[in-house]
């Protein structure tokens, strides 16, 4: 029987699953849909509002607070290849499953990704020009990870036995895949939500290379297939309306740089994300 699983690991998302949960099972597919949830470690209603679904969707709990867990527990209870692996706050567009399920009939495709839109909803200008700069980019507009969203065939999934212990497993999935092997598929959109405060932005790009550093140094055998950033310089000097954005950029790169460094050199992982962009419950219980 064919089919389309996505895992979805969740970790106090009660305030944005319902919208991501809604946009998924809205999706037109020509085939059958499985969607997991592993609500990790949450002391909100993350498992409730997720099982207020139904059997559309299946709910894991466990107590461990941990992505890598959940994504590994996720994946253990996953029928079907496409298997993709969603953040619980993103949305995707009702053609978004069925234009990544086409994309893997080309037998040279291992991994795929709708592609994304990085919306930008705050009212700081210079945080405005900063995503202005940095979308326009050609590493951040043909990457497969990044947009909270990426599928994999069996043969890619074979490529690892679980989900190693690190912070971007998006980009472990994406490294151990060649160039011409990864997708980024037109027409089809999963939207991000990029922070709202410069606060919250320092907060995920200093996560994001902190896990860059990491799977550098666990996996150094992967770096062949990385993204190359070379181009990024030409780009922006061929662009001179991008240039008033380059002190943000600047300022953004070399402390989020810095930050990770320092962090990594004492090992300090933490998983820090954007609160700009989800609303607190009034009230946060135990989930059942």
């Amino acid at each position: 029987m064919n089919g389309f699983s996505i895992i979805i690991a969740a970790h106090n998302e009660a305030s944005v699953i319902e919208q991501t949960l809604r946009s998924i099972l809205a999706s037109r597919l020509d085939r059958a849909l499985q969607v997991v949830v592993v609500a990790n470690g949450c002391t909100d209603d993350t498992a409730i509002v997720a099982k207020s679904f139904g059997d559309r969707v299946e709910v894991i709990e466990t107590s461990v607070a941990s992505k890598v867990h959940a994504l590994n527990m996720g994946d253990r209870a996953a029928r079907f290849y496409p298997r993709a692996y969603l953040d619980a706050d993103i949305q995707i567009t009702e053609n978004a499953l069925q234009q990544v399920a086409d994309a893997f009939r080309d037998p040279t495709c291992r991994v795929a990704t709708p592609t994304a839109k990085h919306i930008y909803t705050g009212s700081n200008p210079v945080l405005a020009g900063y995503y202005h700069l940095w979308r326009s980019l050609p590493y951040v507009r043909n990457a497969v990870m990044g947009g909270g969203f990426y599928a994999i065939d069996r043969t890619m999934r074979s490529r690892f036995i679980e989900f190693p212990a690190i912070t971007a497993d998006d980009k472990f999935v994406h490294s151990l895949a060649t160039y011409e092997e990864r997708r980024v598929v037109p027409g089809c959109y999963a939207t991000v939500k990029m922070p709202e405060t410069f606060h919250d932005l320092l907060k995920v790009k200093t996560r994001w290379t902190y896990g860059n550093l990491e799977l550098d140094a666990t996996r150094p055998d992967l770096k062949r297939n990385g993204n190359s950033h070379g181009e990024a310089a030409g780009h922006i000097l061929m662009r001179p309306w991008l240039w008033v954005n380059i002190p943000a950029f600047v300022f953004v790169y070399l402390y989020t740089q810095s930050a990770a460094r320092r962090r990594f050199a004492q090992r300090m992982s933490m998983w820090d994300r954007d609160d700009s962009t989800r609303a607190i419950p009034r009230e946060t219980r135990p989930a059942a």
